[in-house]
């Protein structure tokens, strides 16, 4: 009985009406699985910065006894250190209105931006 059923599917013909459902169907599915990644990315990267946050906080009242030079330099470091974080913001809030489609591009803008503000944070830690 089961020889029969599967010989009658091999003799059924594709259709380019099963073409068009089948791929649409994977077209959304893509989209789909495409906007899940995008928001698992984006709830990842926030927790991420705003650890990094806490940690950047600590940083700055550490240094809230330095005089001359040290306070000089200190303040050039933390001012690099808000550009970078804003900058980081930014790139996290073209995540969260990117089309599921465009993510991954805007994704590797963020990745450059979370990077770029972990390297500052470790070099003024590293300093002071």
């Amino acid at each position: 009985m089961a020889e029969c059923k599967t010989n009658a599917v091999k003799d059924r013909k594709v259709t380019s009406e099963d073409v068009r459902r089948d791929a649409g169907q994977a077209v959304k599915t893509a989209g789909e699985y495409s906007e899940q990644a995008r928001e698992e990315f984006q709830k990842n990267f926030e927790a991420r910065l705003n650890e990094l946050g806490v940690q950047i906080a600590k940083l700055r009242e550490n240094g809230r006894g330095l005089r001359d030079a040290a306070k000089a330099n200190w303040d050039r470091k933390m001012a690099e250190l808000g550009e970078k974080q804003d900058a980081a913001r930014i790139k996290l809030a073209e995540v969260g209105r990117s089309t599921a489609e465009a993510w991954r591009d805007v994704r590797k803008g963020a990745k450059s931006a979370y990077d770029d503000l972990n390297n500052a944070f470790r070099d003024a830690s590293q300093k002071f």
